[in-house]
């Protein structure tokens, strides 16, 4: 269960979703619950051009809202799980960027991220992480075009862990 909410913020994090209009599904054509459509509307009114995909574990709408991309998880009752979005590097608390700047000289930051969990949802996104708050922060950062991604997390505290080396 980890593993499929890594694997589904890493996508997040790397790919660059481009979306049609109206409410398509893509990857294995499972169909999105009409609970999960149906609590998006009340989580996000207004919004028209979403696009829904779907994998084991979550429904997964991609939209935009005040100019920005945003990614809402719902389970499979159709519940909000968490939502994420880019998020300013330099917006980060000062101390997480001096230790990340300290401890990650040689790397350059690639993208950051904020997760924020729907602290209700009993079915986190990443039900193995412990969160300290229901926002927080992963920072992608790469050393060179050869070695393999780095994420850390970063709680709102400014706090800096290790979380995942992608392959």
């Amino acid at each position: 269960m980890k593993k499929i909410g890594l694997t589904i913020t890493m996508a997040v994090l790397i790919c660059t979703v481009s979306f049609a209009g109206n409410i398509t599904h893509k990857s294995n054509k499972q169909k999105t619950s009409f609970m999960a459509v149906q609590n998006f509307r009340l989580y996000f009114p207004g919004v028209k051009d979403e696009t829904w995909s779907r994998d084991q574990q979550y429904s997964e709408a991609v939209f935009t809202q005040n100019g920005t991309l945003i990614h809402a998880f719902f389970d499979w009752n159709g519940e909000l799980a968490g939502t994420t979005h880019d998020f300013n590097y330099s917006d980060l608390p000062s101390s997480a960027r001096k230790t990340i700047a300290k401890e990650y000289k040689d790397y350059t930051i690639e993208r950051t991220i904020v997760y924020n969990d729907q602290e209700d949802n009993l079915n986190d996104l990443f039900p193995m992480v412990p969160y300290q708050s229901s926002v927080n922060y992963f920072v992608l950062l790469k050393k060179n075009d050869r070695s393999e991604p780095v994420i850390l997390q970063v709680s709102p505290d400014g706090n800096v862990s290790f979380f995942e080396t992608m392959r």
